[in-house]
């Protein structure tokens, strides 16, 4: 069943489980780059920040790209804020990269892939992206679609202990709406050519 074959009407626990929190796993121990997806809720932040510091302080990263500027439903540049609290926690400020300028994950995604080129960081590379699980999908979809003329590795990385899993979010309808919207966005990225249609 492919994406674009969703009930959007009816979209169940089990669809929201195949599509969302199904992220594949890899063992590694270095990377090229770390990116870390900002959030507009700091409770999501801190959760993406402490898992990144544990990655940062125990796999051999060469780079952190901060992404993320003032979200539309923000009030905070999140990639300063997630630079001061790397800083405070030793990491050094030679190894981090920042693009505040983006408000959605669109934006995020295309402005990253500009400092990643202006870098070396694609071709040839091992690229960590960050972010809480349900959210890593759609980015793994923007990535494709725009670094399909690229040879480079993705590893997915999301705090195990989260606000939004899976246990949380079928136990809570407002969090539930929120990766349901996730969801039917992805669909209309499908629809609109912005990502490619696959199998959940």
């Amino acid at each position: 069943m492919k994406l674009t074959e969703i009930n959007t009407e009816n979209i169940t626990n089990e669809t929201i489980k195949k599509v969302l929190f199904n992220t594949p796993k890899t063992y590694y121990q270095e990377a090229d780059c770390l990116i870390i997806f900002g959030c507009h809720i700091k409770e999501l932040l801190t959760e993406r920040l402490d898992h990144a510091i544990k990655i940062l302080k125990t796999k051999k990263i060469k780079k952190v790209l901060l992404t993320g500027g003032i979200g539309v439903n923000g009030n905070f540049n999140e990639s300063k804020y997630m630079k001061d609290i790397l800083l405070k926690n030793g990491i050094e400020e030679d190894k981090i990269l920042i693009e505040d300028k983006s408000t959605t994950t669109e934006e995020n995604i295309i402005n990253s892939i500009e400092i990643l080129k202006n870098n070396n960081l694609i071709e040839n590379k091992t690229i960590i992206v960050l972010s809480s699980q349900a959210h890593l999908r759609r980015i793994k979809m923007e990535l494709e679609k725009q670094l399909k003329d690229y040879d480079y590795k993705l590893i997915y990385e999301y705090p195990k202990v989260s606000l939004i899993s899976y246990e949380n979010i079928i136990n809570n309808n407002e969090l539930r709406n929120l990766v349901v919207n996730q969801i039917k966005k992805m669909i209309t990225l499908i629809k609109k050519g912005n990502i490619d249609d696959e199998e959940i």
